[in-house]
C-alpha cells in the first residue's frame, strides 16, 4: 500500500493539483464579477471626487493669467505647480493638470504637477478632445472608464471636472489620473490564480529550462565581459606606440565599432571659437555611410554636456534607443541616426570633444555594458589626447625657449653693434680731433661726436625702456598739452633726415582734432617719433611719407584719436608682421645691418600705446609702403582757440599766395587755409606764381617753396620783391634747417621762414610774425638772451666724476653763477655746514663714494641752521626712475635732474629755485 502511494505520488499529487486548479479558477470567477463592478465604482467615485477638488483648487482667474508659452515664466505659474504637486501628494495621484478649449476642437494643456521633461504645459502641442473632457466641458463631471484610454496614455485612468468662472461659465477643466495598477492587479492574481495549474504541472520542466537559460545569460555575460577586457588591453596597448595620435584614435573607433557591432563611430572636436562641433574622427562599418552638418546639431550637443569637467567625477554618457520616442533628438534624424550614445571627452578638465556611437540600420537597446564600454573607451582616448597634447606643449615650449634664446642672442649681437658703432665715432672722432690743428676739422669731429652721442644715447634710452617694460615699472605721467606743439617737436627731430633724403612729407591733422589733450606727451611723442624714424629710415629718397592726426569718437570728454604714418618704403610681409611688435624681435634682422636701430621701438611704442588705452597695428605689402596706425585714449584739454592772424587787422582783406611744386603739399595748404579763414591763391611754379602776380596785383604774403624744379625759391623770391618794390613779405618754406639757407635766404629779400611739414598753428605763428602781432615773437626768445641772469648766485655742485663737473661749470658759465664743487656727500655736507647762507642751491649726485646723495641730503635737512632746511637741493643723477625720483624726494630733495644733462632742464630748475 505504502509503496503504490509512493510510486503514484506524482500522479497524486497531479490530481490533487489539479482540483485545487480547478477550485481556484471556479472561485476566481465569481470573485471577478462582483470585484470588477465593486472596484469600477470605487475608482470612478475617486476619481470623481479628486478631479472636483482639483477643480476648486485654483481660480478661473489664476488660470485666465497663463495663456502664452511665455507666462510660465511668471511666479503665478511656479506657484500654481507647486500647489499642483502638493495636491498631488495629499491624494495620492499621479498627476494633476488643467486644459482649456482649442480652435478645432482641441484642448490645450495649461499647467500640471510633472517635474520631469514629458511635463504637458502651455508649449505643449494642443490635443484631440475625447468624450469625458467634452462632458466636463459641457458642465458634467465625468471619468474616461476602465479600459477607456486616452491615445498614448495607455495604463492611466482619469477624471475631469469643469472650473467655472464668476459668473458660472466653463472656462476650463480639472483632469486626474491615477494608475490602474489596483485593477489590473486584481486581473493579474485572478489569472495568476488560473494558470496555476499549469505551472504546478510544468514546474519541473520550466525550472530546468529557466535553470538552463540562466546558466547560458551567465557564461555569455561573462564571456563578453571577457572580450571586452582584451579590447580595452588591446586599445590601452596601442595607445603606447610610436604611431601618431590621429592613427591611433582612428584605430581605437575601428576595434571599438567592430566589437559592438554598429554603423558608425566618430569624435567631434569642438571649436568655441566657431561655436560648432567638427567630425575629426570617423569609423564607419557601412560604405557610403557620409557625416554632414544639420542645423541646431550644435547646440544639441554643447547643450548635453558642461563646458568645464565637474570635480565629482566623470560625466556619465546619455544614449538613446529610438530617437523618435524623444523629441529632443529628432534633429538627427536627417542625419540617418536612429539610436546612439554620447559621451564627452575632457582633456585637461575641459571639453574637448563628443565620442558618438551611432547606429543607423535599426534601433538598439543599449545595455549596461554597451554604456560602461564606451565610457571606457572614452577615458582611454581622452588621456592619450591630454598626454599627446602635454608632450606637444613641452615640444612647442622648449621650441620657444630655444627662438626666445636666439632672439636674445640676436638682440646682444645687435645691441653691441648699434652701441660700439657710435662709441668708436666717438674715440675715433676725438682722437682725430686731439691731433688736428685745424679749426674746421676739429667742428667737423665734434659734429660727428654729436650725432654719435645722440644716437648712443637713443639706444640706451631703449634698453632702458625696455628693461621697465620687462620690470612691469613703466609708467606714464599725465599732463595738459597742445597736441599740434608735439608734433612741432616729432617733427624737428626727424626733419633733417627727411630733407636728407628730399622725402615728401606732409602732415594732416583733422580740423575736429582738440588743441589740447590730458596725457603723456613725451611718450605719445616718442610713439610718432619711432613710427616716422622708420619710414624715413626704409623710405628711398623721393618717396613720400604722410603723418596724419584725426578724432575719430567722443565721450563725455574722453576722446579716441587715431594717427596713422604711411610711406612709400620697401614694406613688410605677412611673416614680418607677425613679429614686428615682439620684444627682442626683429622683422628680420639683416635691417639692422643695412639700416640701423635697436629693433626695440615698435616693442616699446606697442607697450605705450596699450596703457594709452589704444592698440597698434601696420597695413604692408612689400614693395608698396607700410601704413603704421595707431589708437589712442585722452581726455580734452581746455580748449584754448588761437587768435586771428594779425590781431586788429582785416582778415578777408589779406591777399596770399602759396607757390609750391608738391600737389598735396599744395592741396594741404589750400585746406589749412580754409580752416583758419583766409583765402589763398595756389601756384605750382615759379613762372606761375609771377603770373599770378601780374594778373592780381601785389600778395602781402607769399609762402614760397625753396626747392622747386626750373626757378626755384630763392629766384622766385628776388622777382617776387622785384616786382611788388618790396611790398610783398616773402616766407621761405621748406624743410631744410634754417641756419643751412638763412644767409642766401636773407640776400634774396626773404623775410621769415616755414619748416615743413605744415601744421596751421605754425602757419597762423608765421602770419602773425609777419605781420607785427608778435604772437611768435614771444616765444623765440634765445637762450643767449640769459647770459648773466644768476650773476652774484652761488651753488654748491656735488659730483664725484671730475668730467661730469666740467660739463656743468661750462655749461652754466654764461648765466653768471658761482660754482663751489664737492667730490663726495660728507665733502658736501662739510662745505655747507661750514657756510649754511653761502649756497643759493645745491644741485646732489646721488651715487657718490664715502657718502651718497641721499644720505648727504637727511644730513644737512637735520641741521638746525636755518639755511639748512630751505636750501634748494636738486638731485643731478643718471636714476631716472619714477621710484628713483620718489626716492629723492623722500630723502628732502626738492626736484630731480636727468642725466646726460639737458641744458633747458637745469636752467628750467635753476629759474624755479633762483627766481629773484
Amino acid at each position: 500500500m505504502k509503496q503504490h502511494f509512493k510510486d503514484n505520488l506524482a500522479i497524486f499529487l497531479f490530481f490533487v493539483s489539479s482540483l485545487i486548479v480547478l477550485a481556484i479558477a471556479v472561485t476566481t470567477s465569481v470573485m471577478v464579477g462582483s470585484i470588477s463592478g465593486f472596484l469600477k465604482e470605487n475608482i470612478e467615485e475617486r476619481l470623481l471626487a479628486t478631479s472636483l477638488a482639483a477643480a476648486g483648487l485654483v481660480s478661473a482667474e489664476e488660470l485666465g493669467a497663463l495663456v502664452e508659452p511665455s507666462d510660465m515664466e511668471k511666479p503665478l505659474f511656479r506657484e500654481l505647480r507647486l500647489r499642483l504637486i502638493d495636491f498631488a501628494e495629499e491624494t495620492n495621484v499621479m498627476y494633476v493638470y488643467y486644459m482649456r478649449p482649442a480652435e478645432g476642437g482641441m484642448m490645450q494643456f495649461i499647467i500640471d504637477n510633472d517635474q520631469t521633461e514629458d511635463a504637458v504645459n502651455l508649449a505643449t502641442p494642443p490635443i484631440a478632445s475625447e468624450e469625458a473632457p467634452a462632458s466636463a466641458l459641457g458642465g458634467v463631471a465625468a471619468t474616461s472608464g476602465l479600459g477607456n484610454y486616452s491615445e498614448g496614455y495607455t495604463g492611466l485612468l482619469s477624471s475631469f471636472s469643469p472650473v467655472y468662472d464668476g459668473v458660472g461659465r466653463v472656462v476650463a477643466i480639472a483632469g486626474v489620473d491615477i494608475s490602474d495598477e489596483q485593477v489590473m492587479k486584481t486581473r493579474g492574481n485572478v489569472a495568476i490564480l488560473t494558470v496555476l495549474m499549469l505551472f504546478a504541472m510544468a514546474g519541473v520542466i520550466a525550472g530546468g529550462c529557466l535553470s538552463f537559460i540562466l546558466y547560458k545569460r551567465k557564461e555569455d555575460a561573462l564571456s563578453k565581459r571577457l572580450r571586452q577586457q582584451e579590447l580595452m588591453s588591446e586599445l590601452s596597448q596601442s595607445f603606447i606606440s610610436t604611431y601618431e595620435m590621429p592613427a591611433l584614435i582612428n584605430n581605437a573607433l575601428r576595434m571599438t565599432g567592430e566589437f559592438l557591432g554598429i554603423s558608425r563611430m566618430l569624435i567631434s572636436v569642438a571649436d568655441e571659437d566657431a561655436g560648432v562641433s567638427r567630425p575629426a574622427y570617423v569609423w564607419s562599418g557601412i560604405d557610403g555611410l557620409l557625416t554632414k552638418d544639420e542645423a541646431g546639431l550644435n547646440d544639441l550637443i554643447f547643450g548635453s554636456f558642461p563646458k568645464k569637467q565637474p570635480p565629482g567625477g566623470p560625466v556619465s554618457p546619455i544614449f538613446c534607443n529610438d530617437i523618435h520616442h524623444n523629441e529632443r533628438y529628432l534633429v538627427l534624424e536627417n542625419l540617418g541616426i536612429k539610436s546612439f550614445i554620447w559621451t564627452p571627452l575632457y582633456v585637461r578638465g575641459e571639453y574637448w570633444a563628443l565620442l558618438s556611437i551611432e547606429e543607423c540600420v535599426r534601433t538598439r537597446e543599449w545595455n549596461k555594458s554597451d554604456v560602461q564600454l564606451v565610457g571606457l573607451v572614452s577615458n582611454v582616448i581622452a588621456g592619450a589626447a591630454e598626454r599627446d597634447l602635454i608632450e606637444r606643449g613641452r615640444a612647442e615650449a622648449l621650441e620657444q625657449a630655444r627662438s626666445a634664446s636666439r632672439a636674445k642672442g640676436d638682440f646682444l649681437a645687435n645691441m653691441s653693434h648699434e652701441m660700439r658703432t657710435p662709441m668708436n665715432a666717438v674715440i675715433g672722432m676725438t682722437a682725430i680731433a686731439r691731433n688736428s690743428n685745424d679749426v674746421d676739422k676739429k667742428d667737423y669731429c665734434l659734429k660727428k661726436i654729436d650725432e654719435a652721442s645722440t644716437h648712443l644715447l637713443g639706444v640706451i634710452n631703449d634698453i632702458l625702456d625696455m628693461s621697465k617694460i620687462e620690470a612691469n615699472k613703466f609708467e606714464l605721467s599725465f599732463t595738459e598739452f597742445s597736441f599740434e606743439e608735439m608734433l612741432k617737436r616729432v617733427v624737428n627731430v626727424v626733419n633733417f633726415r627727411v630733407d636728407e633724403k628730399h622725402i615728401d612729407f606732409t602732415v594732416h591733422v583733422d580740423e575736429a582734432m582738440p588743441g589740447m589733450l590730458e596725457g603723456d606727451d613725451q611718450r605719445l611723442a616718442q610713439v610718432i617719433t619711432n613710427l616716422l624714424s622708420n619710414a624715413v629710415k626704409f623710405t628711398p629718397e623721393q618717396g613720400k611719407i604722410r603723418l596724419g592726426a584725426r578724432l575719430i569718437g567722443e565721450d563725455d570728454g574722453l576722446c579716441t584719436i587715431q594717427i596713422d604714418v604711411a610711406d612709400t618704403g620697401i614694406g613688410i610681409s605677412e611673416d614680418q608682421k607677425a613679429r614686428l611688435f615682439a620684444s627682442f624681435e626683429q622683422a628680420d634682422s639683416s635691417m639692422s645691418r643695412r639700416f640701423g636701430g635697436t629693433g626695440l621701438g615698435l616693442a616699446i611704442s606697442k607697450r605705450i600705446v596699450e596703457m594709452m588705452g589704444g592698440r597698434i597695428w601696420v597695413e604692408s605689402e612689400i614693395g608698396k609702403g607700410s601704413t603704421f596706425a595707431f589708437t589712442m585714449l585722452a581726455r580734452r584739454g581746455l580748449d584754448l582757440r588761437r587768435k586771428p592772424p594779425a590781431y586788429g587787422v582785416r582778415w578777408e582783406s589779406l591777399r596770399i599766395m602759396s607757390v609750391d611744386d608738391m600737389p598735396d603739399t599744395a592741396e594741404h595748404f589750400r585746406s589749412i587755409s580754409q580752416r583758419l579763414g583766409f583765402a589763398c591763391d595756389m601756384a605750382e611754379s615759379g613762372a606761375e606764381a609771377l603770373e599770378l602776380i601780374r594778373k592780381n596785383g601785389v600778395y602781402d604774403i607769399c609762402f614760397v617753396d625753396w626747392k622747386m624744379p626750373g626757378m626755384d625759391g630763392m629766384e622766385l623770391s628776388r622777382r617776387i620783391k622785384e616786382a611788388s618794390g618790396g611790398k610783398s613779405l616773402v616766407v621761405m618754406v621748406s624743410s631744410a634747417e634754417w641756419g643751412l639757407i638763412e644767409e642766401e635766404a636773407r640776400a634774396s629779400g626773404i623775410d621769415g621762414f616755414l619748416s615743413k611739414p605744415l601744421l596751421p598753428s605754425s602757419i597762423a605763428d608765421c602770419i602773425n610774425e609777419c605781420l607785427g602781432s608778435g604772437a611768435a615773437a614771444d616765444d623765440a626768445r634765445l637762450a643767449g638772451d640769459e647770459a648773466g641772469c644768476f650773476k652774484g648766485r652761488r651753488i654748491l655742485l656735488a659730483e664725484d666724476v671730475e668730467i661730469n663737473r666740467e660739463i656743468v661749470i661750462a655749461l652754466l658759465e654764461p648765466t653768471g653763477l658761482d660754482i663751489d664743487c664737492a667730490v663726495n656727500g660728507e665733502e658736501a655736507v662739510r662745505l655747507f655746514c661750514a657756510a649754511p647762507d653761502r649756497y643759493d642751491m645745491i644741485f646732489m649726485d646721488v651715487q657718490m663714494p664715502e657718502m651718497d646723495g641721499y644720505e648727504a641730503t637727511r644730513r644737512i635737512r637735520s641741521r638746525e641752521a636755518p639755511g639748512a632746511r630751505r636750501v634748494p637741493i636738486v638731485a643731478m643723477t643718471a636714476n631716472v626712475f619714477r621710484e628713483d625720483i620718489e626716492r629723492c624726494l623722500e630723502s628732502g630733495m626738492d626736484g630731480h635732474v636727468g642725466k646726460p644733462l639737458n641744458l633747458d632742464e637745469v636752467m628750467s630748475r635753476l629759474r624755479e629755485f633762483l627766481a629773484p
